[in-house]
């Protein structure tokens, strides 16, 4: 059963009072659920206490992961959002991690709330709008440069564990996904997506890794916030890993086929090009895999077991609410390998009825 805001307000209290003693008076205020995540449920709050004789404020934020078997997914985003801010990379600060679900139900994770805008809020406006100018001058700028920059990032400062065998085989960051594709194809016998599969496999040889980077995972304009200062912070990161950095970039450029135009995804590769200062080979072949991908997850998510995902029973009704955008992604697929699936089109209609 959910907790009640006035619940959280007092466990929250309490909690933090254990964690910081040196803080007096403590209070906690204004606790306000925010909109949910696919895996997460958010709280903004202010924490008020006296410190020095001095009384202070901290705007932060209470983040929970509902999910099952959650510990290890918030471990990792907590270790991720401490590197990449010591290494000042704009993220939230962020104080606490906490595995005990005795305290709010989940595990749960505390960080500074950055008050301002969603850059996907200004996205989307922008396109309802038809601003181009506003979309290819002001907000696909500040998207590339964040983007590039932390691809630009040394991997290692998260100290994961790969050998130095495994970095040096051209081919280990793309096998390892091909092969967590195939698992899930497989186990769950989705024939429709196979010929997207073997068509990722046999173009395998002409993809060897380029550059490794740290991966968002999931990098779009409304997982960055703009400050009152006018400054970006990139958040939501349990979906970081290692890998070539065209996973990531392929991922993004698919999600905006997906849910927006081929121009405005043509337009996000020409910053990202001239702002790394090459051009970027193979990108489709990155494009196909996070495609496939996004049809595997949605099709394991919504026939069978959405909670291998960790994601929560709301998100399933936020897909189905945008299931169109996996038509968008079929022709996109189809435009690139030539491929036509007639199965695969059967199994979107479906749900797009269900």
């Amino acid at each position: 059963m959910p907790l009640s805001t006035l619940r959280i307000s007092e466990n929250l209290a309490k909690y933090l009072h254990n964690n910081f003693p040196e803080n007096m008076n403590p209070e906690v205020l204004d606790v306000v659920p925010l909109a949910k995540g696919w895996e997460t449920e958010l709280f903004s709050f202010i924490y008020s206490y006296t410190k020095e004789g001095k009384k202070e404020e901290k705007k932060l934020i209470l983040r929970m992961y509902p999910g099952e078997n959650m510990e290890r997914k918030i471990s990792w985003e907590y270790k991720v959002l401490k590197t990449l801010y010591n290494a000042e990379y704009p993220v939230p600060k962020t104080y606490l991690l906490d595995l005990d679900i005795d305290i709010f139900g989940n595990p749960f994770i505390i960080m500074d709330r950055i008050e301002g805008t969603d850059m996907g809020e200004d996205f989307t406006n922008a396109l309802m709008k038809n601003d181009q100018n506003k979309i290819v001058n002001e907000i696909l700028p500040i998207l590339s440069k964040l983007f590039v920059n932390l691809h630009s990032l040394d991997w290692r400062i998260l100290s994961v564990d790969i050998n130095n065998k495994d970095t040096k085989n051209p081919y280990f960051f793309i096998d390892k996904k091909i092969a967590n594709l195939e698992k899930a194809i497989s186990s769950y016998n989705i024939r429709e997506l196979r010929p997207i599969l073997e068509w990722v496999k046999e173009g395998r040889d002409k993809v060897k890794t380029e550059r490794i980077s740290i991966l968002h995972g999931d990098f779009h304009p409304h997982n960055v916030i703009i400050s009152k200062a006018g400054e970006p912070y990139v958040i939501d990161w349990p979906g970081c890993s290692i890998g070539d950095f065209r996973q990531d970039l392929g991922l993004t450029l698919m999600l905006v086929v997906a849910y927006t135009s081929r121009e405005i995804r043509d337009e996000i590769l020409r910053q990202y090009q001239n702002e790394i200062g090459f051009e970027i080979k193979n990108i489709e072949f990155f494009e196909v895999m996070a495609t496939l991908s996004r049809f595997s997850e949605i099709f394991i998510a919504l026939k069978y077991n959405f909670k291998e995902f960790g994601w929560r029973e709301e998100a399933i009704e936020q897909i189905k609410e945008t299931i169109f955008h996996l038509e968008n992604l079929n022709s996109y697929v189809q435009s690139i390998t030539k491929l036509s699936i007639p199965e695969l089109k059967e199994s979107i209609q479906s749900l797009l009825i269900t």
